[in-house]
């Protein structure tokens, strides 16, 4: 399973080797390897992208979406993103300064907790050509929760899943889309009287 948390350190990480081989102070240089990992503004609009599901492909987001329960003994959910009009990045290359930054939050949509509190960062992954002519994540990504969201807290419960993508000209665009969250269909621990997380 990639899991989000992970995979935005590995990319920044990823990015930061980018941006040496690209050389000190350049402009191909990714901004999350020469300052904060998200801009407090955001670039020009440019593109569209549609949040959605499915790990094998995309998939339109559903009005119930599954959760998952994982290895790391909590629950997710799988987004994937369609997009065009943006650069869609290098497949052949994971650590290109093109490839594009996405970033996906989760939130009760009620409250507007964060579910996945400590996601700031975005993962940087280039996007693959999709059947119906646009781009689309090569693979879902799990969007992970902090395992202080147990079943009794998730389950039934409206979700707002929040996109935000920036390509390497600093085109961005966004898409959110709210879901009720329904169980998972394989075995989860039913929980019961759980305090929920609290920062």
């Amino acid at each position: 399973m990639r899991i989000v948390a992970i995979a935005a350190v590995t990319a920044a990480v990823m990015a930061g080797v980018a941006g040496a081989l690209a050389g000190c102070g350049s402009s191909a240089s990714p901004p999350d390897a020469i300052g904060p990992c998200w801009p407090d503004t955001v670039g020009p609009a440019k593109g569209t992208a549609t949040l959605g599901t499915g790990r094998a492909a995309f998939e339109d987001m559903p009005d119930m979406l599954p959760l998952e329960y994982g290895a790391q003994a909590g629950f997710d959910l799988v987004a994937n993103v369609r997009m065009s009009g943006l650069d869609p990045g290098d497949p052949a290359s994971i650590i290109s300064p093109t490839n594009p930054r996405t970033r996906i939050r989760a939130f009760f949509a009620d409250t507007n907790i964060p579910l996945n509190y400590d996601a700031n960062c975005p993962f940087r992954e280039a996007y693959v050509p999709s059947a119906t002519g646009d781009y689309q994540m090569a693979m879902g990504v799990a969007i992970v929760f902090e395992i202080c969201w147990r079943s009794d807290r998730l389950i039934g419960q409206r979700i707002r899943v929040d996109l935000e993508l920036e390509d390497d000209t600093n085109g961005y665009t966004s898409d959110s889309k709210t879901v009720t969250a329904a169980a998972p269909s394989s075995p989860y621990p039913i929980d019961q009287d759980s305090p929920g997380c609290m920062h």
